[in-house]
């Protein structure tokens, strides 16, 4: 496995996730912890499988979220912990009728992965995003629009070439039940490894409420190029979500 895959691989659980998945646009109440797991084929039909998939997010203030997320990492027979990501998200602008909400967010990809097993990329990634959520009544439109300083990896010695990274994302969440959602996502990411092909996918999915503060959530996608271009061919997400008020919120209340 060359560091450029053992990259992609590694990092597919963290830069890319499905609305159904650990990621919404803006701010979540107070503080949420997700687990789950992921199951992937690349464009050549490479398994790869993050599991299990753990995000904890603790909210500073009703404005800034602090992130962590890690996640088991099963690749071409290896196993072992990938590539951590910390990160902040602030709210510079709040949802209102009229308009729409707009956040901004920093992440720092960790080097915590065993680069010669192919679990990591063994050099630290710089990921900024904008993003912005509106609600009509049942209907709610997420867009992200992301940069990744991708840091020149090596292998065996020798420096590989890698380009950053943008990512555009469009996702939709129809509020079909009051206790369930239907979702949809289309995204685009430009290509790391120079000649390769950029990814056009889609993901499906859904979120339901099992309790107040407990969510089941699951998505699956793939690419839509011709030949499954730029992958993946097949992309299948599974979690959990509990939130729970940060200390902060139960003072004040």
């Amino acid at each position: 496995m060359t560091s450029a895959t053992a990259r992609n691989e590694s990092e597919d659980g963290t830069r890319l996730r499905a609305v159904a998945g650990p990621r919404a646009a803006l701010l979540r109440p107070a503080a949420a912890r997700y687990g789950g797991g992921r199951y992937q084929e690349s464009e050549s039909g490479n398994p790869s499988r993050l599991l299990p998939f753990t995000e904890l997010v603790y909210g500073l203030t009703d404005r800034q979220e602090l992130t962590f997320e890690i996640a088991g990492l099963s690749v071409d027979h290896e196993y072992g912990i990938n590539d951590a990501v910390v990160g902040t998200k602030f709210v510079f602008l709040k949802e209102t009728e009229k308009r729409p909400g707009i956040a901004g967010s920093f992440e720092l990809k960790l080097p915590t992965g065993d680069e010669s097993r192919g679990l990591g990329s063994g050099e630290f990634d710089y990921d900024l995003r904008l993003r912005t959520q509106k609600t009509w009544s049942w209907f709610t439109a997420i867009g992200n629009v992301g940069y990744t300083f991708v840091t020149d990896p090596e292998f065996g010695g020798v420096t590989q070439s890698a380009e950053n990274v943008w990512l555009l994302t469009f996702g939709q969440e129809w509020q079909v039940a009051k206790r369930t959602k239907l979702l949809s996502e289309l995204y685009f990411v430009s290509r790391e490894e120079p000649g390769e092909p950029n990814r056009l996918a889609a993901n499906i999915g859904f979120k339901h409420k099992l309790l107040d503060n407990l969510a089941v959530h699951a998505a699956i996608g793939k690419s839509i190029r011709e030949g499954n271009r730029g992958g993946p061919d097949l992309r299948v997400y599974a979690g959990l979500k509990w939130e729970f008020d940060a200390p902060w919120r139960s003072a004040g209340q």
